[in-house]
């Protein structure tokens, strides 16, 4: 027998290979009934999570307080996991098992309880095989199809409208094919709607014991940038190499920061501008136990020509 929660229940079982979507879990739809329809009712931010692998980044945002309501997978491994780990994690969840490229948005809002423009926000890290620069190919050109992933990725933010979107890869990502991928990818996640914030981070600043550099970028949708005059931006460091916490603990009580300073506390993020040329910041962490010197020299540059395109999270 299937379990069945209050929030959602199990309809089927995950298969290899799954092509065209189907529902493996269901959310158990017993929200707040008004006059003339069924209102939804979410204890936390609804969050749709695309290519969502064994869940990693889902259960990070549960713990922030966000509420996965979908998730969207193609292997069978995967779907295994996210089944087993309920009800402790995503038991408000349904589940999809296919291929992104046919499954429709509609499709997505519907199993999830929303309507365009209510998702919080939408996550994901599209197939990166193609982009690392561990694939011999992918550094050699060879052209892998998944690539295009990211924009199914796209195509779902430009029909669902969430506020917010965060996206992840592989550090290759910003370097793939000369620097186009990255490009075409800013480009038309702005011309979706949205402003952007992105850059490259590393795993060690935030717990985890590796280095693990990605590349990131959160967007914002423009109307809710318009009013509150404000951006997602990159996560802050929490953790620091011994020589940042020998230096931070000199500066503690000191009324200001200097640069430097400022940017051992921070992860300061590039603001995406369609006019002007594509650039990322250098892996923020160094062989000495710091940040990197190459990161620090960069947004010094960058505030000294371009000031308008740092962005900082209070």
């Amino acid at each position: 027998m299937r379990p069945v929660w209050p929030e959602a229940e199990i309809i089927a079982e995950p298969i290899k290979q799954a092509t065209w979507p189907r529902v493996l879990v269901r959310r158990r739809q017993t929200g707040l009934v008004g006059p003339d329809c069924d209102v939804a009712y979410f204890s936390g931010h609804p969050v749709i999570s695309l290519f969502t692998g064994a869940g990693g980044i889902d259960i990070g945002l549960e713990r922030a307080g966000c509420e996965t309501v979908l998730q969207h997978e193609w292997s069978e491994g995967p779907c295994q996991t996210l089944i087993g780990n309920r009800p402790k994690w995503f038991r408000h969840s349904a589940l999809i098992q296919g291929d992104i490229r046919k499954t429709p948005t509609s499709m997505l809002l519907r199993e999830a309880g929303l309507q365009i423009g209510e998702a919080r926000m939408i996550v994901g890290g599209p197939p990166c095989q193609g982009f690392t620069t561990c694939n011999s190919r992918a550094v050699k050109g060879h052209y892998d199809l998944r690539n295009d992933l990211v924009f199914e990725y796209l195509r779902v933010i430009n029909d669902a409208k969430p506020q917010f979107f965060m996206f992840e890869n592989v550090r290759g990502f910003v370097l793939f094919n000369q620097g186009d991928y990255p490009k075409r990818f800013l480009r038309a996640a702005y011309d979706a709607y949205y402003e952007l914030v992105y850059g490259l981070v590393d795993c060690v600043e935030y717990g985890v014991p590796q280095h693990r550099c990605r590349f990131i970028c959160m967007g914002t949708r423009r109307d809710l940038f318009e009013e509150h005059n404000t951006m997602a931006g990159l996560p802050k460091p929490e953790h620091f190499g011994k020589r940042d916490i020998a230096r931070l603990a000199l500066i503690e009580g000191k009324p200001e920061f200097t640069e430097e300073e400022a940017l051992i506390r921070q992860a300061p993020g590039v603001r995406y501008f369609p006019d002007r040329e594509f650039i990322c910041n250098p892996d923020p962490t160094g062989n000495d136990d710091s940040r990197a010197k190459g990161f620090i020299e960069f947004f010094r540059k960058l505030k000294a020509e371009e000031p308008d395109r740092i962005v900082t999270t209070p």
